[in-house]
């Protein structure tokens, strides 16, 4: 079977989560005997790992990129797709056009549902209510939708009514035997991008509250250079760090707590690689984590739960491993079921 994957980003351009599971996605159906294509933003087409990808320039989070319908047609015709793969959001509404005009199943992967987090998000009301306008017309197309986790399935029929047997729940898989937790030291690490979304800034005030803790940032972003300047001296700034590299495994394997403060996310895979170092989670983000949830925006509540852990060292440690040992079920099985049976359906 022939599957056309369409996304913004894609490797080697591995700035979020987004794009590594794309890439990883398409790796591991091309390893599947699945031929595999790609289009994507960029100005040069290229072979990464034996896929083929075929990039555009066009303009993000407007419906300017529409223009891409003509290339996903052509690409369409041409390679003979058998089903489109979208990840969302920039290339939804081309894609799912091209998909009708071809007569071609889509799936539509949905790396998130933000809702009113669009407002702060964008930094602006009338830009983030725009967002979300945009968002509601894209999850409102009659397409098969497959949802990061469970929070985010609920959030997307809570918000905009869609039905949920037009939906599927796809946990992103992770390299688990390559997580591996070693003695465990007792700071705080962060990994994601420097943006509004991440809710970096209220960690950062949590940090400010326990003056006695480490805290470990990694990552890159428009917000970076502010945060730094506003970070107390137990705060420090890695940069990006390729995933999966040497050094940002190792950061996971000793860090005894992970912490991600969103505002909005659909799960983000950073969670399933710390739960699979061992690490205890607090996060804003609902998912099947030993630790603790915690309010959105909220500095005070992250600050409470983390010394509590840090106090409870051994309970910290016991919650690890069982994060350890959840994570391991997040593998690729499910994924080749799905595909399969699309593939089922072409014969």
């Amino acid at each position: 079977m022939r599957i056309l994957i369409t996304c913004d980003l894609f490797a080697p351009q591995l700035k979020g989560g987004t794009e590594l599971i794309a890439y990883k996605l398409a790796k591991f159906l091309n390893s599947k005997n699945f031929e595999v294509f790609v289009v994507c933003k960029g100005r040069k087409n290229l072979k990464i790992d034996k896929i083929k990808t075929f990039r555009s320039e066009f303009r993000r989070w407007y419906l300017a990129n529409l223009l891409l319908l003509p290339k996903i047609l052509v690409m369409i015709k041409k390679l003979k797709i058998d089903l489109i793969l979208n990840f969302t959001f920039d290339t939804s509404f081309a894609s799912w056009l091209a998909a009708k005009v071809c007569k071609k199943p889509i799936l539509m992967y949905i790396m998130g549902v933000y809702g009113d987090a669009w407002i702060e998000m964008r930094n602006s009301f009338l830009k983030g209510k725009l967002r979300k306008f945009f968002e509601f017309l894209q999850l409102k197309l009659p397409a098969k939708k497959l949802f990061l986790s469970e929070y985010s399935r609920n959030l997307a029929i809570q918000l905009y009514k869609i039905r949920k047997k037009e939906t599927e729940i796809l946990t992103p898989p992770i390299d688990y035997k390559k997580f591996k937790p070693s003695k465990k030291k007792r700071f705080v690490l962060f990994v994601g991008r420097m943006v509004k979304q991440k809710g970096v800034e209220y960690l950062i005030e949590a940090a400010r509250l326990l003056p006695s803790i480490k805290f470990l940032l990694v990552g890159e972003g428009e917000e970076r250079k502010r945060l730094e300047k506003v970070a107390p001296s137990n705060v420090k700034f890695l940069g990006f760090l390729r995933p999966e590299s040497k050094k940002l495994l190792k950061l996971y394997s000793e860090a005894l707590i992970f912490c991600l403060p969103s505002i909005g996310e659909g799960l983000g895979i950073v969670l399933l690689e710390a739960m699979a170092s061992g690490c205890v989670i607090i996060s804003t983000i609902p998912f099947d984590y030993e630790g603790f949830l915690v309010p959105k925006k909220d500095p005070k509540a992250l600050a409470e739960k983390i010394e509590f852990l840090i106090k409870n060292e051994k309970l910290a440690l016991k919650m690890g491993r069982e994060n350890r040992r959840r994570a391991k079920q997040y593998g690729w099985g499910k994924i080749l079921q799905i595909f399969k049976k699309y593939e089922s359906r072409n014969l």
